[in-house]
């Protein structure tokens, strides 16, 4: 009978290994360009569209760049 050895995120070990492959620093671009292009447009910033950018920076950056990176490498 094979044993097969599964890793989760909740271990301490996998949590370092995951943010090395997602590599934090290329998150800078993307968020940047995206931070730009919402200033671009200007329209008014109230309290109810902060939440909105919020969610547009983590789309834009661990999401979107961080998961491609891990794919590539």
């Amino acid at each position: 009978m094979a044993r097969t050895a599964t890793a989760s995120l909740a271990t301490p070990s996998a949590l370092p290994a995951a943010l090395e492959l997602l590599k934090p620093i290329t998150w800078f671009p993307p968020m940047w360009a995206y931070v730009c292009g919402v200033v671009s447009v200007g329209a008014a910033w109230d309290a109810a569209r902060w939440p909105l950018l919020v969610v547009g920076l983590l789309i834009s950056g661990p999401l979107v760049c961080g998961t491609s990176q891990a794919v590539n490498d």
